[in-house]
This record gives C-alpha cells, sequence and structure tokens, in this order.
C-alpha cells in the first residue's frame, strides 16, 4: 500500500510522521533522516516543524509513489488552508489513479470520505484542531458538525434580535478582560451610535479598542539597524517618540530616498519587530480624495481608510503607511490625497473626525501615519509641516553584508520555510554578488533580484548535484 494512502487514514500528526519518516529513511537513507530528530520533532506541530516538512517535500518531490504528498500532509496548517492546502486536488488524482489499478481491500468510500474532508478545510471548513490528521478523524468531525450547527441557530437568533451579534459579543468580552489586566483601550464610536449596520462597526461602538503597547524599543532600533545598515540615521530618528510601555504612538513622518533603496520594507520591518499592526495605502495610484471616505449617500460608500484598518484589525493604533505619497495624482474635482491625509494628522481633528461614509464622528487620534517618497518638494506645504521628513541614504557596498542576510531571511519566508535551512552567502557568492551589483543602481530592489537569482541558481546546481 502506498503511504500517502496509509496517511489518509491516519489520525494523528505523530503517528503520521514516524510513519513517513520510516518509509523516507528506506527510499532515501543520502538524505540522513536520523530517527532521534525524528523523535524530537513528535511532540509539537510548531510553525518551524511545518517548515521542515515542506522542505522535506522539496527533496523528496520527484518520488514516483507520493512520498512528497505525505510531507506536505503533513506541513499542512488548517489555520491558513488557503496557502497550505494546494496539494489536495493532486491527492485526488492519486487517489482516482490508484482506485482504477488496485486489487486493495480498503472500501473506495472510506478513502474518498476522508479525502473529502481534506477538501472541506482546503475550501473554508473550520477546524476544531491545529493537528490535520486528527482534524479530520471521525471523532473530531462529528464535534465539528455539531459545533457549526449550533454556531449557525445563534447566529440566527442574533439577527431576530434575541441575542447581541457575536463580533459585539466578542469586543465586549476582550474589553473586560483588557479592562481586568489593566490594559489600555479607547472608545473609537461612541457608544450611543445606533445607526450602524456593519457588525464590524457595531463591535467598535459596543466596547473600547485595544492600543498596541510599545516594546523596549533598543532591540527594535538593533535589528533595524542589522537589517538596515545604510538607515542607522534614519531608524533613530522613525522610533526617537516611542516609549517602552506606553501606546504605540509617533508624529507622523515622511521616508525620503532614492527609488530602489528600501524604504517601504524598512517600514514594514518597523512595524513587524514593534508587533504593531500596518495597512498600506498606494499613493501611486490615488487621485482623489477617497482615503477620507466616501459619501453615505453614494452606492459605493466607504469609510475612511483609517477606520478600515481600525475595524481588521481590531487595534485602536495600528499603523498606515502611505506608499509613493509623492507620486499621487489631483483630481479636478473629487480632491487629492494630500487634501484628505490633513485632518487625520492632527491629534485634535483626528479626535473627532467625521467619517462621511458611515455618517459618524470616530476617534481616529491613535492612529500612526509614515510616509515614502522620493521628492518631497512636490508634496504640499501644509502636508510637508505636519510630518517629520527623515532622510534614507541608498546603501554601499560596504553595507552588502547585512542588506544580504536580512534579504535571504525574506526569501525563507516567500518561499514558506525555515531561515535557518537557507544557508548564508559564502565569500565566492558575495562576490559575484558585489561586482553585478556594482555595476547596476545599487538599490535594494535590484540587489534582492541579485540575491534571488544567485540563490536559485544554487539550489539547481545542488539539485543537479
Amino acid at each position: 500500500m502506498q503511504i500517502w494512502i496509509d496517511l489518509l487514514l491516519t489520525d494523528s500528526w505523530s503517528i503520521a510522521l514516524f510513519k513517513l519518516a520510516q518509509v523516507t529513511i528506506e527510499r532515501y537513507p543520502e538524505i540522513r533522516l536520523e530517527p532521534d530528530m525524528v523523535r524530537q520533532k513528535v511532540f509539537s506541530i510548531a510553525h518551524n516543524q511545518r517548515s521542515w516538512c515542506r522542505h522535506m517535500a522539496r527533496r523528496t518531490r520527484l518520488d514516483p509513489d507520493g512520498i512528497d504528498l505525505g510531507w506536505l500532509m503533513l506541513a499542512a496548517d488548517p489555520s491558513n488552508a488557503a496557502v497550505t492546502y494546494n496539494f489536495v486536488d493532486r491527492l485526488g488524482d492519486r487517489l482516482v489513479a490508484w482506485a482504477q489499478e488496485s486489487d486493495d481491500v480498503i472500501p473506495d468510500s472510506l478513502l474518498i470520505n476522508r479525502l473529502d474532508r481534506w477538501s472541506q478545510i482546503r475550501d473554508g471548513q473550520p477546524a476544531r484542531v491545529n493537528d490535520p490528521f486528527a482534524a479530520v478523524s471521525d471523532a473530531v468531525w462529528i464535534q465539528a458538525g455539531k459545533v457549526a450547527r449550533d454556531d449557525e441557530k445563534e447566529d440566527d437568533a442574533a439577527s431576530s434580535g434575541f441575542f447581541y451579534p457575536l463580533e459585539v459579543k466578542k469586543a465586549r468580552q476582550a474589553a473586560r478582560e483588557r479592562e481586568e489586566a489593566g490594559l489600555p483601550s479607547l472608545q473609537v464610536i461612541d457608544s450611543t451610535t445606533t445607526t450602524l449596520k456593519d457588525q464590524r462597526y457595531k463591535a467598535l461602538a459596543a466596547a473600547t479598542t485595544a492600543l498596541t503597547v510599545c516594546p523596549e524599543v533598543r532591540p527594535v532600533a538593533d535589528a533595524l539597524r542589522a537589517e538596515f545598515p545604510h538607515a542607522a540615521a534614519a531608524i533613530e530618528m522613525m522610533l526617537v517618540d516611542l516609549r517602552e510601555g506606553e501606546p504605540l504612538a509617533f508624529r507622523p513622518f515622511v521616508l525620503l530616498g532614492e527609488p530602489g533603496c528600501g524604504k517601504s520594507r524598512l517600514l514594514r520591518r518597523m512595524a513587524e519587530h514593534l508587533g504593531a499592526k500596518l495597512r498600506r495605502y498606494d499613493g501611486a495610484s490615488s487621485s482623489d480624495n477617497a482615503f477620507g471616505g466616501t459619501p453615505k449617500r453614494w452606492a459605493n460608500a466607504a469609510p475612511c481608510f483609517p477606520l478600515m484598518a481600525v475595524a481588521e484589525f481590531k487595534v485602536a493604533n495600528p499603523i498606515v503607511m502611505v506608499d509613493e505619497i509623492d507620486k499621487a495624482g489631483i483630481g479636478y474635482y473629487s480632491g487629492s490625497l494630500g487634501q484628505a491625509l490633513m485632518p487625520f494628522l492632527e491629534k485634535e481633528t483626528a479626535s473627532a473626525y467625521p467619517d462621511i461614509g458611515l455618517d459618524i464622528e470616530a476617534n481616529l487620534s491613535a492612529v500612526n501615519y509614515c510616509m515614502t517618497a522620493n521628492d518631497d518638494t512636490k508634496l504640499p506645504s501644509p502636508l510637508r509641516d505636519r510630518c517629520r521628513i527623515i532622510r534614507v541614504p541608498s546603501p554601499d557596498i560596504e553595507h552588502l553584508p547585512g542588506l544580504a542576510a536580512a534579504i535571504l531571511r525574506d526569501i525563507a519566508v516567500d518561499q514558506n520555510i525555515d531561515p535557518r535551512w537557507l544557508a548564508p552567502l559564502a565569500g565566492d557568492e558575495l562576490d559575484v554578488v558585489a561586482r553585478a551589483w556594482s555595476a547596476s543602481d545599487r538599490s535594494v530592489r535590484k540587489l534582492q533580484k541579485i540575491i534571488s537569482a544567485t540563490v536559485t541558481a544554487r539550489t539547481e546546481c545542488a539539485v543537479r548535484h
């Protein structure tokens, strides 16, 4: 019996790992999959274990019996099924071919039933547990069906006015827990507001919204300087307003620099290190004032962009990044992005912003704003007056090792593998990258392409040998 069929009938990730590891060791001794290593990984389905399983799937991707399918099953994450369950159709094709050729006594209906459950989770059916094998077992699947039916009854009752909607109940429970723990929060929409229909905004009115607390700043600065060695001075200016243990807040600023010097990536990494939520707004494609919302009387009415970010993240002080604001257009009749931004950059006006999409006032004074630009002379004077201008220099050859390490980390994340599995660039590889980069405009964007091509060439060479 092929291993992927055995795994399809298995109810535990740990048992599935033992079964697949044994077959892999017998088939591919050159991989050196040590039993002790397998025993260490059995006790936790952590993110790095799934990354390791994806790595094993790539190592065995040419196996004629589908051993790589087994590793992909082990790497599946029910909480991220849209990304990690994309092998299910291939599994179905294998099952159809096997059923036509095999004389095995396993009932086809049993296998098809299990495969159907994997497919349902891929298509959005919530899983009750984090273990992808236990999630499709009979006991867990039956219990999940019962819970789903109970939730549906509660939603029906809520829509009839008997219970508060689920979003509102969750918001009030979270607010009570924050109050008991002494954590900061903010009332974004007045609790007396009764005109809201969207449950996300009803939840903002029903209870206070959490505020992200700033962590210790020095480790964040050190980590950013290691990744962006050419921007050390800019990083100090970006973080100068932050205070450990207080709600995350900083004065609006514009990162100004040449194209490709890493401004957008620097802001994204800053948010990640701070543990803050970041929402990007594309300034280059904006030619009106839609950032501030569209009127309720229109068919496509929408709240302002900052309020949508607050409702999405359920955090009152997310970071809103306006990318390439100097490239924003100006509409003759519909305003501009710069004009729409003005009320949000002053605490006094942002604390009672009249949202035209919901026809309410919202307290958006805690939202943080940062922008990127290549040319600050194209920014309106009132906007420049409200923002701190921080210049980001272009990197040089001396900054290559630090930039290369950070780019390799991003490549590993993009490929869904543990960064520890991606070896750093060797000395000769760095020399080749340095020569190629020196011949270009020395932008970080160009360096990313060069290092990505180097990693691809290294991988292809390893496969051939």
